[in-house]
C-alpha cells in the first residue's frame, strides 16, 4: 500500500514537471539575464551586508565574472557537441547564406523554452552553430578559436566562480587570490587578443562574406568584454598581492570567515548607552 502510494505521488510530481516544462516558458535571453542578475546581485548585496559598502570594482568584476561562468558552460557545450554544430551551421548556411545572422525571431536567444533549457548543452551549443555564421573557425575543431573558447570553458569556469565569491568573502588570503586573479585574467585577455589577431589577419571576416556592420556591431564588441574586464582584474589582483588586504574591494578586512560573521553580527546588535 505504501509503495503504491509513493509511486503514485511520484508520477504525479513527474507529470506536473512535465506539464510544467511544456507550459512554463520564456525567451532563453530571460534566463540568462536573471542569472546573471541573481548571481551578481546576490554578492553585492553580501558585500554590502557584510562589509556595510558598495565598491565599483568589486560589482564589475562579479557582474563580468558572471557572464564568463556562462560562457564556459556554453564553450564546453562547443567541445561536447562539435558535430552537431557543425551540421547546424550547415543548415544556417543554407539558409541564410554565410556572413548573414538569422533575424532576431529566430535567434536562439530570442527562443522559448522551458527552464529545463538553462541546463542543457545541446540547446546553448547553438550559440556556435550562430556565430559560426561570422566565423567558420567554429565548425573547425583545429582552429585556434575553437580550441582557445574549449580551453577556456574547462579552465576559468570555477576560478571565475570562487573569485567571485573570494572578493567578499575571505575563503582564500588577498595574496592567494590576487595570485589566482593574475593568472586568469591574463589568460582571457591573452587568448582574446590572439583571436583578434588570427581572425583579422586570416581574413576570416572576407571568409564568411561578413559585412563590417556585422564585423564591427559584433563580432569586435562581443569580444571586447574580454579585454577590458580582464584589464580591471589583472588591477585589482596586483593590488591585492602588493597590500596584502582587500582595500581595493571597500574592505580591508582580512580575518577568517567566521571572525567577519561575528563582527557583522555584533555591530548590528544595539549599542548600550
Amino acid at each position: 500500500m505504501y509503495c503504491t502510494s509513493v509511486v503514485t505521488t511520484f508520477k504525479l510530481f513527474e507529470g506536473n514537471r512535465l506539464l510544467a516544462s511544456r507550459t512554463m516558458k520564456a525567451p532563453a535571453l530571460a534566463y540568462v539575464v536573471a542569472y546573471i542578475v541573481l548571481f551578481s546581485g546576490g554578492l553585492v548585496y553580501g558585500h554590502w551586508q557584510l562589509h556595510g559598502s558598495l565598491s565599483p570594482t568589486q560589482i564589475a568584476l562579479s557582474v563580468f565574472n558572471a557572464v564568463n561562468a556562462w560562457i564556459c558552460f556554453c564553450e564546453i557545450a562547443l567541445y561536447l557537441h562539435a558535430q552537431q554544430i557543425q551540421r547546424d551551421q550547415k543548415g544556417l548556411h543554407a539558409k541564410w547564406g554565410l556572413g548573414r545572422l538569422p533575424p532576431l525571431s529566430e535567434l536562439f536567444l530570442f527562443e522559448w523554452v522551458p527552464p529545463s533549457a538553462i541546463l542543457s548543452t545541446t540547446f546553448w551549443s547553438k550559440m556556435w552553430s550562430t556565430y559560426a555564421q561570422l566565423d567558420p573557425s567554429y565548425v573547425e575543431t583545429s582552429s585556434f578559436g575553437f580550441c582557445v573558447d574549449v580551453g577556456n570553458g574547462f579552465s576559468t569556469i570555477v576560478p571565475s566562480v570562487l573569485y567571485s565569491a573570494a572578493m567578499t568573502y575571505p575563503v582564500l588570503s588577498p595574496r592567494w587570490l590576487g595570485m589566482i586573479g593574475l593568472v586568469m585574467y591574463y589568460q582571457e585577455l591573452y587568448g582574446t587578443l590572439v583571436y583578434y589577431f588570427q581572425y583579422f589577419y586570416n581574413g576570416r571576416p572576407e571568409a564568411a562574406k561578413s559585412s563590417a556592420a556585422i564585423v564591427w556591431g559584433v563580432v569586435v564588441p562581443a569580444n571586447a568584454l574580454w579585454v577590458l574586464l580582464p584589464l580591471l582584474g589583472i588591477w585589482a589582483s596586483g593590488r591585492l598581492i602588493l597590500d596584502d588586504s582587500f582595500e581595493v574591494f571597500s574592505h580591508a578586512d582580512a580575518s577568517s570567515y567566521p571572525e567577519m560573521i561575528i563582527k557583522s553580527m555584533l555591530a548590528r546588535l544595539p549599542t548600550l548607552s
